[in-house]
């Protein structure tokens, strides 16, 4: 019961904290909602965010609800997140570090090798940037405007999932998710002349509350090829949904880093939402027990054209693919005398297609992948993941990114709601 009330308090704690926590900083986060976050956990991001078609019966599934029945322990796991991102454009780059928390976990059986259930807490999104741009005022050449673009924030997600096995080869998968979340756009219009050196900034603050649910599904089916050999084949399927949202509007004029607000002719509160897409996924890998597994995932988000909300509908969205590939590698997993033997390598690469257009510019992301797995005592483990990528393009003038991301997280699996006896 201790461990029970642990865990809901972490668990309370952590929403409160990821309401309001980023864990990248990015330019591009500020389409949309922002960058939508995966949901591949330390030893999956490590093999290329591959997670749909490929089972573990040590840490807990988050992209495909179906596989949670290979989780027979109880099972914990948190995530943490630090990253280095350099943004470069024609004319400048900037390099910044964030980080924060990145998942929270728990699994259970609840009729062994049958029915598991699951709870978490992870980023949905992450809303994060500070730019400039400027020009020329329109029939007034001699002045120069200068527009500053902040924002914060982003939407957090509390999910349960429940994974059942149907019949030996085959399980299935729901998951019910709540999202919930703020975004905070702040822009400063600064104009310069000759005869003056800037006028007292003027601008709008914007404050949007989004929340509303989700549901998906997953199905799992393997085929037995020998003793200890096996392909695993995933799918999964999320519902389109619209997050609902209420803006609220200010024009300000800015004195000391102080924003004043307008008067109540200029602030405006209304409401409207934001489309999420369908998205579905199918993944496949083969698996020589307790020596390797090799698996590839495609997935594709079929966004609406002008999903985006209130003003920012000119926003176009495209469709968003994302494909993985990835490997993990035992020496020997039940040597006692080399630990090195016992740890789990794992390698990927990681492509993705957002869904944002800049202009009509489309942005990927290509990334690189390794990471492993440190036993600590029988079954648990302390996970690293590390992902060299890059995203964007310096053409139209448009920014570049490479970044640096690391996932630490740790598992701990146990048998903590079996009924003991006693003689």
């Amino acid at each position: 019961m201790k461990i029970k009330n642990s865990i809901a308090l972490v668990a309370t704690c952590l929403c409160g904290y990821l309401a309001q926590a980023q864990i990248t900083f990015s330019p591009y986060s500020v389409f949309g909602i922002g960058d939508i976050q995966s949901r591949a956990m330390s030893h999956q991001e490590a093999m290329g965010g591959v997670g749909i078609g490929t089972p573990s019966f040590y840490h807990i599934n988050n992209m495909n609800p179906a596989l949670l029945t290979y989780n027979v322990l109880s099972a914990f796991e948190i995530g943490l997140q630090g990253e280095s991102r350099t943004a470069a454009s024609e004319f400048d780059n900037q390099t910044t570090g964030t980080g924060g928390f990145k998942y929270l976990s728990f699994a259970f059986p609840v009729l062994y090798n049958r029915m598991t259930t699951n709870i978490g807490v992870r980023p949905y999104s992450s809303v994060n940037f500070d730019f400039l741009t400027s020009g020329q005022v329109i029939g007034n050449d001699d002045v120069i405007s200068i527009t500053e673009n902040q924002g914060e924030g982003g939407i957090s997600e509390v999910y349960w999932s429940n994974g059942i096995k149907i019949i030996d080869n085959l399980s299935v998968g729901v998951r019910s998710s709540f999202l919930f979340g703020f975004i905070e756009d702040e822009t400063k219009i600064y104009l310069y002349s000759e005869d003056v050196l800037a006028q007292v900034p003027t601008g709008l603050k914007e404050k949007t509350n989004y929340k509303g649910f989700t549901f998906g599904f997953g199905a799992s089916y393997e085929i037995d090829i020998a003793k200890d050999k096996r392909i695993n084949i995933g799918a999964t399927y999320d519902l389109a949904h619209s997050l609902e949202g209420d803006r609220l509007t200010r024009q300000v004029t800015f004195v000391n880093d102080n924003s004043i607000p307008g008067d109540t002719l200029t602030n405006r509160t209304y409401s409207n939402a934001f489309d999420l897409p369908a998205e579905y996924g199918i993944g496949v890998s083969f698996e020589h027990l307790n020596r390797f597994i090799i698996g590839i995932d495609v997935a594709r988000a079929e966004w609406k054209e002008d999903a985006a909300f209130g003003d920012f509908s000119e926003q176009k969205m495209r469709d968003s693919y994302r494909a993985g590939l990835g490997v993990e590698i035992i020496p020997k997993y039940n040597d006692v005398d080399s630990y090195l033997s016992r740890v789990r390598y794992r390698f990927g690469v990681s492509y993705e297609q957002v869904p944002y257009l800049a202009g009509t510019t489309k942005i990927d992301d290509f990334g690189i992948n390794f990471g492993w797995s440190l036993p600590v005592k029988s079954v648990s483990s302390l996970d690293m993941a590390f992902k060299y990528g890059q995203r964007g393009t310096k053409s139209d003038g448009l920014v570049k990114e490479t970044y640096i991301k690391f996932v630490l997280g740790a598992t701990l699996n146990d048998r903590w709601f079996v009924r003991r006896k006693y003689n």
